[in-house]
């Protein structure tokens, strides 16, 4: 399998937790669901004969779809066309708009500004664009076979699996929204627990939720801001629920 950078650092992207998941021989499963799969940097490199990759944005999930259908982006995204896209989206296919709003977009937020940057010498202009296209065609052949749903955790019915979420992160800038429901989140991870095995990725959990993984890291919290002044030393956690093992 080809080893891909994800075409962004999407927010919570679990690259690092990947050798402790598979500890737990997902292989040995026939499922694996990822009920916020994102930028798929953590299915791609799953082995299973059936992997589902769900999100509850639907221009995401309609880009992978179309990319699995043979659709190819355009591998540089220019700033007019940036704006042109975010201001219209209702012109535009979804899949195109996935594809505009996550790969030319500044940090981990969909249309969160158009991405620039300087590369080592402070001078020359980064392609962001086309480096996250390239790293996107990449990781293609590594999902093709992946089956990716649109639709809210809450909605999922899965019985005997593994299932690794990867949710909002909790007190994070780039995470806050009135539209994710937290305690309701904890509540369904115990209750699918009864019949799978569920991991989730978070700083911290309900006390009936025991962590078996942890690693120190700096983290960047704010994606308006690149300095320094906005990351901080968090540990992150992989977590499982105790009735559930």
């Amino acid at each position: 399998m080809n080893k891909a950078t994800p075409f962004v650092k999407w927010a919570g992207g679990k690259r690092q937790v990947m050798d402790k998941l598979l500890e737990f021989k997902p292989n040995k499963f026939k499922n694996y669901y990822e009920p916020f799969v994102g930028g798929a940097n953590m299915i791609d490199k799953i082995k299973c004969e059936n992997r589902i990759g769900c999100d509850i944005h639907k221009e995401l999930i309609a880009m992978w779809n179309e990319l699995q259908k043979g659709w190819n982006p355009p591998s540089h995204i220019t700033e007019e066309e940036y704006v042109n896209v975010r201001d219209n989206k209702e012109k535009f296919p979804d899949y195109y708009v996935g594809f505009v709003g996550y790969h030319a977009t500044f940090g981990a937020k969909y249309f969160a500004g158009y991405a620039r940057s300087f590369k080592a010498d402070g001078v020359t202009p980064r392609d962001q664009s086309n480096e996250a296209y390239r790293n996107t065609m990449k990781q293609l052949p590594n999902v093709m076979d992946v089956k990716f749903i649109n639709a809210d955790f809450k909605t999922l019915d899965i019985k005997n699996a593994v299932i690794y979420c990867d949710p909002p992160y909790q007190g994070t800038t780039k995470y806050e929204t009135d539209a994710f429901n937290y305690d309701e989140f904890w509540d369904w991870c115990r209750k699918i627990s009864k019949d799978n095995i569920v991991f989730i990725s978070e700083y911290n959990a309900p006390d009936d939720f025991e962590c078996v993984w942890s690693k120190q890291h700096l983290a960047n919290f704010d994606c308006n801001r690149g300095d320094d002044t906005s990351k901080k030393i968090r540990v992150e956690k992989l977590f499982t629920y105790k009735s559930g093992m």
